[in-house]
């Protein structure tokens, strides 16, 4: 016979002849960027693998491939990256007297120190302490320059430059809650999502048959909440929604993480799932996420039945992907990093939502970029730009 295509698939963690639900129609959803900061390499891995496999699929096996992808412009990472991004220029604006700078950086890198010294990750640790480590120098230049009439100007600047993390983190907890100005949010994911559609476009990786983003599908995530609720495997607390895991484990239709259930007691990657800002006070146990965050002061809110708030990071992808393709895909894909806690959620969102156990045949994951031995990533500004590698090599 003819050639047959066979996939790693994520959830057997074995190869697998691949067979569409439908005939030659192939359903895919692509895990998209968190549009925060600029795309890097790590991203040019993931996108030029599954743009290969793409390819393939539909230029010598035929298959008539409906590819949606989406972008992720509400998150805690958005929130946080942008408010910083504000308060630090608008603090470089105000100019302030070289004691002030110092007093203020110096007041910075308190709790900066502190976050390094309980930061279990051994990469994260070592990035924060290159951070103190280069702010901690800048400090002590221009102090003694400040005593000895030394050259002040320049100074002052490389300071701001090497302590621009301190200082923005103590600037966001001292006045974060304060930004009355949301469209700072837009105006960060704007533009990063500009250069990542630059990239792809360099890297001449096919653009999405469908672009989705979730500040688009805010009603959507809402009705999709709804009916998990309804079905009795979600909750609601002081404005915001979990999903109830044990409730969902329990079911004798479902159980809880198909890609990777070791993972299940690993605290640390389901609090990284909900992000820095989310306060999970009322939760029923740690092992709940949100589908539905309650907004504080200076987060974006929309309006829901449980009051001002915003999606969780895990169900756009369920709410987005379904109301595009359908109730069940062909394949998903994204970044192996991505299987928990984020696409074992997703799946058990899908199901409890559309009452059945099969909601992707087939799970595709890219591996990691790494650069001196550990993962390339944004969170630990490790990255090469695909910008700069282009500049250099293309």
């Amino acid at each position: 016979g003819g050639s047959k295509l066979v996939l790693y698939n994520s959830l057997t963690r074995k190869k697998e002849p691949f067979v569409p639900l439908v005939g030659r129609q192939v359903k895919w959803y692509m895990c998209g960027p968190t549009v925060y900061d600029v795309p890097h390499m790590g991203h040019a891995r993931s996108y030029m693998s599954f743009d290969i496999v793409r390819r393939v699929l539909s230029d010598y096996f035929g298959f008539d491939i409906m590819y949606v992808m989406n972008i992720t412009d509400i998150d805690d990472k958005i929130i946080v990256r942008a408010r910083r991004y504000h308060l630090f220029e608008e603090y470089i604006s105000q100019d302030r007297s070289t004691e002030d700078l110092l007093a203020d950086i110096a007041a910075s890198l308190g709790p900066f120190r502190q976050k390094r010294d309980g930061e279990k990750d051994k990469d994260k640790k070592a990035m924060l302490e290159r951070l103190v480590g280069r702010a901690e120098q800048a400090l002590d230049a221009l102090e003694k320059a400040s005593k000895s009439g030394g050259d002040v100007d320049s100074l002052r600047k490389t300071l701001q430059t090497e302590a621009k993390d301190p200082l923005s983190a103590w600037l966001d907890a001292v006045k974060g809650a304060s930004v009355c100005d949301h469209s700072i949010f837009s105006r960060l994911t704007q533009r990063m999502e500009a250069f990542f559609h630059r990239d792809m476009d360099a890297l001449n990786i096919l653009p999405a048959s469908c672009l989705t983003r979730v500040s688009e599908y805010v009603p959507e995530v809402v009705a999709y909440t709804e009916k998990i609720i309804a079905n009795g495997f979600a909750y609601e607390v002081d404005g915001s929604v979990y999903f109830d895991v044990e409730k969902f484990d329990s079911d004798p239709n479902h159980y809880y993480a198909k890609l990777v259930p070791e993972a299940v007691g690993d605290m640390s990657a389901l609090a990284e799932g909900e992000g820095e800002l989310a306060s999970g006070k009322g939760k029923r146990s740690d092992k709940d996420f949100a589908l539905w965050k309650a907004s504080k002061p200076g987060e974006p809110a929309w309006q829901s039945p449980w009051g001002k708030g915003r999606p969780g990071w895990h169900i756009e992808c369920s709410v987005m992907a379904c109301d595009i393709l359908g109730e069940k895909l062909d394949i998903h894909s994204g970044g192996v990093d991505l299987r928990f806690p984020h696409h074992d959620n997703e799946i058990a969102q899908a199901e409890a939502c559309h009452n059945h156990d099969a909601w992707v045949q087939y799970f595709l994951h890219a591996g990691h970029l790494t650069i001196e031995g550990c993962k390339m990533s944004k969170s630990l500004k490790n990255f090469i730009t695909i910008q700069e590698a282009l500049e250099r090599y293309g």
